[in-house]
C-alpha cells in the first residue's frame, strides 16, 4: 500500500495515516510518498516496513555508513545535516506543543551546529560475538537483541577504533571465547573512551581470569593508557559494566583537559559523549548565570559543569548521587585549584532541601538523564521557589513533560537546542527559567 509521509517521529521514523490512525515507518522522511507492508497493526497504531519510494524528499541523501539501514542507530543519516536539524526543531516544538500548551516559539534559538558531524563520540559500548571462529565487536540491531558485526563506525573517535582492532587482534591470537551465560565465562562487551589521543580500555567478561601473557600484549597496544576487566554474569541486565572492577595495568584514570581544564575519569564515571558539543553547551549554561549568585549543580556527574560555573559564580555546590562520580568530581576540584566548588553524594532533592534550608541558591541548575526530573525534584523546585532554574535536557518529551509542571510557577526565557548527537533523533536544550512574578 501506498502512504505519504506526513512527519518525522521521536525516533527518527517516518509517520503516514493509514486508516485515520499512525503509521510508524523506518527510513522515511516527510513529504515522501512511500510503498510500504504493514508488519504490526494495533487499535491505535501501526508499523510498516518501506518497500520502495514513489517520490522522494529533495533532502534525502546516501547514509555514508554502509551498516546504517541495519544498524539502525543512525535513523537520520538518510538526510542532510541541515534537514536533520530541521526535524530535531520541529519534534521539540511538537513536544512543548503536546505538554505546555501555547508557548512563544521565539523563544527556540536556532539549533546550533555540531562542528564534528563525524567522529564526535568518545565513548562506546560494544558488544562481541564470535563469527567464524573469531571475535568481533558490532551493536544490537534498533529495538531488539539480534547482534550485527560492525567492523566500524563512523561517528566514533578514530583512536577508538583503531584501538579496538589491535585489541581483538590480541584477543583472537590467544583464542578468547565470547561469553557463554551457562559457563559464565568469556568476553562479553568492550567499553571504551577516548580523549586527546589517549583510550581507557574496559574488558566486560564473566568470572574469568585472563592469562598474563594476554594481559601484556594488550598492554603494549599504542595509544591505550587505562585496562581494566569488569565482571558481569547477569544474563538480565541492561547495564554492561558489572559491580566487579578489576584494574589490569597502565594508568588507573584517563586524564584529559577539557574547557581550559584538566579532569580525571574512572571507567564507571560518566562524562558527555561529545565534548565539543558539550563545551559549548556548558559556556552557554555559564553565560545565563550571574557573578555574585550562589548555584547548585544538581546531578552533576564529575564535575565539569560545575568547575566552569566556579571560575564565574561566587559558589557552587555540585550534587551527584553517585560516591564514585562526587569523589571524581572533588579530586577534579582539586587537580585546577578551584576553591569554591564543593560536593556532596545523596539524592539529589533530599540534598537540595537540607542545603536550602542553611542557605538559599540563586541559581538551580538540573542535566537529569533521559528520564528527566522525577516528582521529588519537580515538587522540589516549585517548592523552593529559587529566582532562576536551567535545565539542561537530553530529551524533548520529559524535558516538555517537566515544563508543564514547573511553567506553574517559573516562565522560560529562552530555549537553546543542540545538535549533539548528529545523524540521530537525539536533542539537547539548554532552557532558561525564570520565577514568575506574584501578582
Amino acid at each position: 500500500m501506498r502512504i505519504k509521509i506526513e512527519k518525522s517521529g521521536i525516533n527518527g521514523e517516518g509517520i503516514g495515516y493509514w486508516k485515520q490512525k499512525p503509521i510508524f515507518i523506518p527510513s522515511c522522511l516527510p513529504g515522501e510518498e512511500v510503498e510500504v507492508e504493514m508488519v504490526e497493526e494495533k487499535a491505535q497504531y501501526g508499523h510498516a516496513k518501506l518497500l520502495r519510494l514513489v517520490t522522494q524528499s529533495p533532502d534525502r541523501i546516501i547514509p555514508q555508513c554502509p551498516h546504517q539501514a541495519l544498524c539502525g542507530g543512525c535513523a537520520l543519516m538518510i538526510a542532510n545535516q541541515a534537514y536533520q536539524r530541521t526535524l530535531k526543531e520541529r519534534n521539540l516544538k511538537q513536544s512543548l506543543l503536546k505538554y505546555v500548551g501555547k508557548m512563544d516559539f521565539r523563544k527556540i534559538q536556532t539549533v546550533v551546529k555540531n562542528p564534528l558531524p563525524y567522529g564526535y563520540r568518545n565513548q562506546c559500548k560494544l558488544p562481541t560475538r564470535l563469527e567464524e571462529g573469531k571475535l568481533v565487536a558490532g551493536f544490537y540491531r534498533a529495538n531488539s537483541n539480534i547482534f550485527l558485526e560492525v567492523p566500524s563506525c563512523i561517528l566514533h573517535d578514530p583512536m577508538i577504533e583503531t584501538v579496538k582492532k589491535e585489541v581483538l587482534r590480541v584477543l583472537n591470537t590467544y583464542q578468547v571465547d565470547e561469553f557463554r551465560s551457562d559457563e559464565a565465562q568469556g568476553l562479553r562487551t568492550l567499553i571504551m573512551r577516548s580523549f586527546n589521543q589517549k583510550v581507557q580500555m574496559t574488558l566486560v567478561t564473566g568470572e574469568m581470569r585472563f592469562d598474563p601473557e594476554i594481559i601484556q600484549d594488550l598492554l603494549k597496544i599504542e595509544h591505550l593508557t587505562s585496562l581494566y576487566q569488569s565482571i558481569n554474569t547477569d544474563k538480565h541486565t541492561h547495564d554492561p559494566m558489572g559491580e566487579k572492577l578489576i584494574h589490569l595495568g597502565l594508568d588507573r584514570t584517563l586524564e584529559f583537559n577539557f574547557a581550559s581544564l584538566k579532569f580525571s575519569l574512572t571507567p564507571k564515571t560518566f562524562f558527555q559523549l561529545n565534548a565539543l558539543q558539550a563545551q559549548a553547551m556548558f559556556e552557554k549554561v555559564v553565560s545565563l548565570v550571574g557573578a555574585d549568585k550562589r548555584v547548585a549543580d544538581v546531578y552533576c556527574g564529575i564535575g565539569a559543569m560545575s568547575l566552569m560555573l566556579a571560575k564565574k559564580a561566587q559558589e557552587v555546590v555540585g550534587i551527584e548521587y553517585m560516591q564514585e562520580a562526587i569523589d571524581q568530581a572533588t579530586l577534579n576540584a582539586k587537580i585546577n585549584g578551584l576553591k569554591k566548588v564543593s560536593f556532596v553524594a545523596g539524592d539529589a532533592s533530599k540534598v537540595l532541601i537540607q542545603l536550602q534550608a542553611h542557605s538559599t541558591f540563586d541559581t538551580i541548575v538540573v542535566d537529569p538523564p533521559r528520564v528527566g526530573l522525577d516528582e521529588a525534584m519537580i515538587k522540589t523546585l516549585l517548592m523552593t521557589e529559587v529566582q532562576q532554574v536551567i535545565y539542561v535536557s537530553c530529551n524533548p518529551s520529559t524535558l516538555a513533560k517537566n515544563l508543564s509542571e514547573l511553567s506553574t510557577k517559573y516562565e522560560v526565557r529562552s530555549i537553546t537546542p543542540y545538535d549533539m548527537f548528529t545523524h540521530t533523533p537525539l536533542l539537547e536544550t539548554v532552557v532558561d527559567l525564570r520565577l514568575k512574578k506574584k501578582a
